[in-house]
């Protein structure tokens, strides 16, 4: 079955943001269907708990992705409903993990068993209340309307959470030209990081116009001064000379 809910898109330079997202947990509701059935739902919950943790899998045949193991962890597996062969289920699991693969363990206790239906309810820190219809994006489209626009679409430092560089606005160009950010343009980190991770670059009104990578941990950085690299621009989302905007 094909999976429906929530489905995170960028639009122009903001598809370069997915890449944090499609690491982020999800949260999924469906109904597995089973071939022999218990008595009670206890004992499904039972076979499914077996599966909460980190373990291995291997993609299914139809999957676009090289079919070897891969490590990952399931936070929640839960048994809501059973009626007849369906059971109603509720999971939250690392990105990469094959809900249909849980069904058919699960399933195996029970004579076989497969996933019948699936919903994509939260990805990240976005639920099904978050999402816009594309026929709403569509008309918004249509009638010109860029206020409805701006209330529709999430601006970019809204959807990841990656720990934040507040930068001077005298160094804003020379980083969306690629030049390394030096620790006299940082005016604030406000988040704590090691070196080697991704950072946002916000402008002075929170705005994110780049991310990059940290030369320097965030305690290195506030005992830095002057031209001391403090990280790389590797993604930069707006144009030189063009001020930072949703």
């Amino acid at each position: 079955p094909q999976v429906s809910g929530v489905l995170l898109i960028g639009i122009n330079k903001a598809c370069k943001l997915l890449r944090f997202l499609a690491r982020s947990k999800k949260k999924y509701v469906g109904v597995l269907k089973i071939r022999n059935p218990p008595k009670d739902i206890s004992e499904v919950q039972k076979e499914m708990d077996k599966f909460i943790g980190k373990f291995s899998q291997i993609p299914p045949k139809h999957s676009a992705v090289a079919k070897r193991k891969r490590r990952r962890r399931v936070f929640s597996f839960k048994a809501l409903e059973m009626q007849g062969r369906k059971v109603l289920f509720e999971s939250e699991v690392e990105a990469g993990t094959y809900i249909r693969n849980l069904c058919v363990g699960v399933g195996e206790h029970f004579g076989g068993g497969y996933m019948a239906e699936l919903r994509r309810v939260r990805v990240a820190d976005f639920s099904e209340n978050d999402c816009v219809r594309l026929p709403d994006l569509v008309d918004a489209v249509a009638n010109s309307s860029p206020k409805l626009l701006t209330s529709l679409i999430k601006p970019c430092e809204h959807t990841i959470t990656l720990p934040a560089l507040r930068i001077r606005q005298a160094a804003i160009d020379a980083v969306c030209r690629g030049t390394a950010l030096a620790v006299s343009g940082v005016a604030s980190a406000e988040a704590e990081f090691a070196r080697g991770e991704y950072v946002s670059m916000l402008d002075g009104k929170g705005r994110l116009f780049a991310v990059g990578i940290a030369s320097l941990s965030s305690s290195e950085m506030r005992k830095s001064k002057g031209d001391v690299i403090a990280a790389n621009p590797k993604i930069v989302l707006v144009e030189v000379g063009v001020k930072s905007k949703k």
